[in-house]
């Protein structure tokens, strides 16, 4: 095996601005120091990195001396089960909603679905309410859609993502903070 270095195509103060929130969360979090595989400035670049490069992740975390990481090839609505539909279960029961397409019909309550028009038929066969319910949640969608169409023009980790559910809202978070930070 052939080690190299590369150059990372973000700007300093980015690199450094993430490292910073990474050390004061995992104060807040009661992390031990020297419990982590790498410093706050290393994992900010690890981060970067995967969020710049799209790379893989196995290859990213070996580069960078972690552990094995999950693997990413787990169906959306399998990995959503395990993962992310337990907390949506909680905050349903708490009224907060969770928007999700068609693929998640049959995933369990706090979830918001659009109505599926009856087989062989247009959509019209809907009653109005239905019909309406339905634009409400495609347009309210299309909004997060959007910004996401945005940010994976910068950052390309968000092109293809193979995360759990769970994790991809943490992901557009971070990389809406690191946009702000960018400009």
């Amino acid at each position: 095996m052939v080690t190299c270095v590369a150059t990372l195509d973000v700007p300093r103060h980015v690199v450094e601005y993430l490292g910073r929130l990474l050390a004061v969360h995992r104060r807040w979090i009661g992390t031990p120091k020297r419990s982590r595989a790498l410093g706050p400035f290393r994992q900010a670049v690890l981060v970067l990195r995967w969020f710049r490069e799209r790379g893989c992740v196995h290859r990213l975390a070996r580069d960078a001396g972690v552990s094995d990481v999950e693997p990413g090839s787990v169906p959306d609505v399998t990995a959503a089960r395990i993962h992310a539909l337990p907390a949506l279960y909680k905050a349903a029961v708490d009224g907060l909603p969770t928007l999700a397409d068609k693929g998640y019909i049959g995933a369990g309550i706090g979830l918001l679905i659009p109505v599926r028009r009856p087989k062989g038929q247009s959509e019209q066969a809907l009653h109005a309410d239905t019909r309406m319910y339905n634009t409400f949640l495609r347009h309210v969608r299309a909004l997060g859609e959007r910004t996401t169409a945005e940010l994976k023009q910068r950052w390309r980790t968000l092109q293809y993502v193979t995360l759990s559910p769970s994790r991809i809202g943490d992901t557009a978070r971070a990389a809406l903070v690191l946009n702000g930070i960018w400009k």
